[in-house]
């Protein structure tokens, strides 16, 4: 009996986390990736935006030929305001991305530490590698 009800109560809540996590626009892929047949070489940027228990991640990963190595970083996501800090590595300059998030796409500047920036604008869509 402790076990059934440990159930209904539990289920209930179960319910609300996955609605609201289903309900959150910021989760998601967005890719700007494409293959290029003649070369082999595969374009472009892929963001994937996952909830873990220590808030909302990005997996990033940028591709000029040959994919790089993920790059996994908090984002702040506030309504439509989209915001993720890239901190520098042995591949990559650090930099800052500031965008707004809808249902369709990702959109927003790239700014790096040596002052380069990049528009990125990636659709919601099922991931390259998916």
């Amino acid at each position: 009996m402790f076990r059934s009800l440990k159930i209904l109560f539990i289920l209930p809540i179960l319910f609300f986390v996955q609605n609201v996590i289903a309900k959150d626009q910021c989760l998601g892929t967005f890719s700007s990736y494409e293959y290029k047949a003649e070369s082999g070489d595969i374009q472009g940027v892929e963001i994937k935006v996952v909830y873990t228990r220590l808030g909302k991640q990005a997996a990033i990963q940028f591709s000029e030929g040959e994919p790089g190595a993920l790059i996994v970083v908090p984002i702040a996501c506030d309504g439509s305001n989209f915001f993720f800090k890239i901190p520098k590595t042995n591949d990559v300059l650090s930099a800052n991305f500031e965008g707004v998030i809808s249902k369709k796409n990702l959109s927003g500047k790239l700014i790096y530490e040596n002052g380069a920036s990049g528009q990125l604008i990636l659709p919601r869509k099922k991931g390259f590698w998916d």
